[in-house]
């Protein structure tokens, strides 16, 4: 059941983006020179995104579950107005892929920060893990080949960790 404080945010939020819309439409018509509308796009999930983090933020019972959405979508608007505004060009989006399981993993660890559920860290540590190795790659332009060779190593190093628990951190 809505509360009225519920119906009230609804309504702001609601009136704050009918505000915002005409201040666009006057704008144009007053002779402003506004950015093109194919350059705003992104506006839709970052807007989105903010208004997931808004009902986290105004809720009473601070639903965790409106952070993943809220920093995931606001983060990706915000990467893609890079794109939109010639910062980055959309051919590059082969080397910026790690960006978005980059993206993934801080939205949940935002939600990992809320809740303290150790459950969330796999994901959250893993998309960052991804998105920051990947970015180290393709931005850096390190091979992988070595990858093929070396990649044993990482079973002896976690087989050296279980045996250094079992032996020296269990009395």
């Amino acid at each position: 059941m809505k509360t009225k404080s519920a119906d009230r945010r609804g309504s702001v939020f609601g009136g704050l983006i009918v505000i915002a819309i005409g201040v666009w439409f006057l704008m144009a018509s007053l002779g402003v020179n506004l950015p093109n509308i194919g350059n705003l796009w992104p506006i839709f999930p970052t807007i989105g995104g903010l208004a997931f983090l808004f009902a986290y933020v105004t809720g009473s019972e601070k639903d965790p579950g409106f952070l993943i959405p809220g920093v995931g979508g606001f983060l990706v608007g915000l990467f893609f107005f890079l794109f939109t505004f010639g910062i980055y060009e959309w051919a590059e989006m082969g080397r910026l892929w790690p960006v978005f399981p980059l993206i993934g993993g801080i939205a949940f660890l935002a939600m990992y920060l809320a809740v303290r559920d150790g459950g969330l860290l796999v994901p959250a540590f893993g998309g960052i893990g991804v998105g920051v190795v990947g970015l180290l790659f393709t931005l850096t332009g390190v091979s992988l080949a070595w990858i093929g060779t070396y990649w044993p190593v990482i079973l002896i190093v976690v087989g050296l960790i279980i045996l250094a628990q079992n032996l020296f951190g269990r009395k």
